[in-house]
């Protein structure tokens, strides 16, 4: 199974069965809550959709070096998130916050099965790794997710 579906797994595993109110609640106020890590993770997705949909005809076909996507998981490094991406705050529940997840999912999803096999070779620019191929990109949102997931995990420790 590729990262881009295992984490998501990894992710429903993480909040079901999470009360509404914890998934709302800020461990601090300098820190995201869980609404807000699924948030930017739907934001990502969506981003991903429009950027491969707008971009994907014209992106050169080359190649590049692998780049160290996998490194996208290590929590030591933080980084802020760029402003387009960045969590809108608002109160939902674990059930609003899932569908709207799955919904974006599904979009992004569609997108990646009409492509080509030369398609998964295009090059797209990345904020951190500069360009990653279509394949490198797909590899990059699950390992970007279980960043996350982990983040949750530390959210839910500080918040019981």
């Amino acid at each position: 199974m590729s990262i881009f579906n295992e984490a998501r797994k990894e992710l429903w595993n993480e909040i079901q069965g999470l009360p509404d109110n914890d998934i709302n609640k800020r461990p601090a106020e300098n820190e995201w809550s869980i609404q807000e890590v699924l948030d930017h993770l739907k934001k990502i997705d969506l981003m991903a959709a429009q950027m491969f949909k707008e971009q994907i005809q014209h992106a050169p076909i080359k190649t590049i070096e692998e780049k160290p996507v996998k490194a996208s998981e290590d929590r030591s490094t933080k980084r802020k998130a760029p402003p387009f991406i960045e969590p809108e705050r608002k109160s939902t529940d674990v059930l609003t916050i899932k569908a709207e997840l799955d919904n974006v999912r599904q979009q992004l999803t569609s997108v990646i099965a009409a492509f080509q096999e030369e398609d998964f070779q295009r090059v797209l620019p990345h904020p951190i790794f500069k360009e990653l191929t279509v394949r490198q990109w797909i590899d990059f949102i699950g390992h970007h997710e279980k960043r996350h997931i982990q983040q949750i995990q530390d959210i839910k420790q500080k918040i019981s």
